[in-house]
């Protein structure tokens, strides 16, 4: 079947393929693509797989095709001439509808403070259930402080908080280990439906950097997530997203503008390169940007491929302020408001202002960073971890 979907004889140019034995997958990158040799390839298949679902945003091309035992992701930009081709056993798919539910609230994003650092958001949905993006570092204080938080906030008549989806970006630490740490010891507190995330095989050599615990640590981390799914929450949906795929949920449409597929083959010296993007957009229609930790490569891409797309009420910055994205990019977004999953001290000090008494290091701050100052010049509202803050999707206020 690999061989059919290599799209022979349709004279596309095959340039690279990777094996993902983690997803039971394989991607397989296109270029000098024309728009009339993707909708020849995508015929082609039709013979052996049927439509699932297939759009078009702002000129970029996506399909999602299956049969019986395996399904097809197609992505494909004109922009930059590239088609991505993701084939592996069936798994689950998002539904093409919003799910119906009852409407109880206006949904509200919040960035949860946290003590020791990391990224972590809750958007607590319009049927008052939650959707998670990431997670900050193992640390009891702030583990029980998003309990608390989801116990706070959940509709009285949920006897526990129900979290409709929980999204890890990528597999560093600072976004994932109070996650892992929080579903071990509070599982049974809340009610978890879907787990998602798309990973390449850190156990190839898919990441180039120089420091060997760059790959084993994000490996591990890929390995103690299906441990613990496994082992724990063994009737939990798992999903792997990809490029153009949107999870509608009540209230909040969250739609993937990157992954990592995209990026590759280009080189990635940090696990950061794989992180996803995505972009919510609400009930009235605010719309919400998290890049996570998508680096300078994904952004550039992003600008060519997404364009005047980008733009949104609300950023979260990139890597925490202090690397990763560029000002092209930020122009495109042009946002409101500005989330910063950065600490206090990170984020008022000035460069050159935090030094180690005892080593005579410089702490990075986010004003060492030139597209991060750009932000903060051109945006009147900016929010860092150090404390919790609630926005109303509807009028843009704290709550």
């Amino acid at each position: 079947m690999l061989e059919f979907i290599k799209a022979k004889g349709l004279g596309l140019s095959l340039g690279e393929t990777y094996e993902n034995a983690k997803n039971n997958s394989v991607v397989l990158q296109y270029t000098e693509v024309s728009e009339a040799q993707y909708e020849d390839y995508y015929k082609s298949l039709l013979p052996e797989f049927t439509v699932y679902d297939e759009k078009c945003i702002v000129g970029n091309r996506f399909a999602t095709l299956i049969n019986e035992t395996h399904e097809l992701h197609l992505c494909f930009y004109p922009s930059i001439a590239e088609m991505r081709v993701i084939y592996g056993g069936r798994v689950w798919l998002p539904e093409k509808t919003t799910p119906s539910a009852e409407h109880i609230m206006t949904p509200a994003f919040t960035q949860i403070g946290l003590s020791i650092g990391g990224m972590l958001y809750v958007v607590q949905l319009s049927d008052g259930t939650f959707m998670i993006i990431d997670s900050g570092k193992k640390n009891d204080e702030d583990r029980d402080l998003l309990l608390k938080f989801l116990y706070e906030k959940k509709p009285a008549h949920h006897e526990k908080p129900k979290i409709t989806a929980w999204l890890i970006s990528h597999a560093h630490h600072d976004h994932l280990h109070l996650c892992l740490d929080f579903l071990l010891t509070y599982g049974d507190k809340v009610e978890l439906s879907l787990f998602g995330y798309n990973f390449p095989d850190f156990e190839t050599d898919i990441i180039k950097s120089t420091r060997a615990v760059e790959t084993e640590h994000a490996a591990h981390w890929q390995n103690c997530i299906k441990e613990m799914l496994d082992e724990r929450f063994p009737n939990v949906t798992r999903w792997t997203m990809h490029t153009g795929q949107k999870l509608l949920l009540p209230g909040c449409e969250a739609e993937f503008l990157g992954t990592w597929e995209d990026h590759w083959p280009a080189f990635m010296k940090t696990v950061n390169e794989t992180s996803f993007i995505v972009k919510l957009t609400f009930e009235n229609g605010h719309a919400f940007l998290l890049p996570c930790d998508a680096w300078y490569g994904q952004t550039n891409l992003a600008v060519a491929v997404w364009g005047d797309y980008l733009k949104s009420d609300v950023l979260q910055i990139i890597h925490h302020g202090l690397a990763g994205g560029n000002i092209a990019f930020y122009e495109k977004v042009l946002p409101e408001i500005v989330f910063w999953p950065s600490s206090e001290i990170r984020f008022a000090a000035e460069p050159g202002s935090i030094v180690n008494p005892e080593t005579g290091k410089i702490t990075p701050v986010v004003r060492d960073y030139e597209p991060s100052r750009w932000l903060l010049e051109h945006v009147d509202r900016h929010y860092h971890c150090g404390r919790t803050v609630t926005v109303d999707t509807k009028t843009l206020e704290e709550i």
